[in-house]
């Protein structure tokens, strides 16, 4: 009889335990860490590839991003992180003010992201969105990038703003 009466509570302390470790486990984070980068990256995104060590020996580095962002017509999201050296000469690129005048539904602004200064570009259309942060530190840029499906886009960027506020560059 005593037996009978600890098995219930028993079970509700084990699906309990159960829950937790389930929370824990996709609420979490992940963290990147290599030369002169760092930033923290939610567990439902996982690496895809890495190229170079993000030193100051490297000319480009880049980590991709990935995530499934459910209810999505597309459902893989990237977020991609590159460094590259900057090169000597001048290249002549458009202005960012061209490229936002010739996309629809775009955006064009400046962020403070730790004590640096960032621009940010994005665009949003029917079929993809898009955000672009691009820092310049010392001899490098750092290229921080969204590419999402749109009805992905609210996940992508909560997630992609994350990494942007651990965003660490040394």
């Amino acid at each position: 009889m005593d037996q009978d009466r600890l098995i219930l509570p028993a079970i509700i302390i084990i699906v309990v335990l159960a829950a937790v470790v389930l929370i824990v486990a996709f609420t979490g984070s992940n963290t990147f860490d290599s030369g002169n980068l760092y930033f923290e990256y939610p567990n439902s995104w996982s690496q895809d590839h890495v190229v170079g060590d993000f030193s100051n020996n490297s000319l480009y580095s880049e980590v991709t991003l990935t995530a499934n962002i459910p209810n999505a017509d597309s459902p893989t999201s990237y977020i991609v992180i590159q460094m590259q050296k900057k090169s000597q000469g001048t290249l002549k690129l458009p202005g960012t003010n061209e490229i936002v005048m010739n996309t629809t539904n775009s955006t064009v602004g400046t962020t403070n992201i730790g004590n640096l200064r960032a621009t940010q570009l994005g665009t949003f259309g029917s079929n993809v969105a898009e955000k672009v942060t691009i820092i310049e530190k010392s001899d490098y840029y750092f290229v921080i990038e969204y590419i999402c499906p749109p009805n992905a886009i609210n996940q992508t960027e909560s997630d992609y703003n994350a990494i942007l506020q651990s965003l660490q560059i040394q």
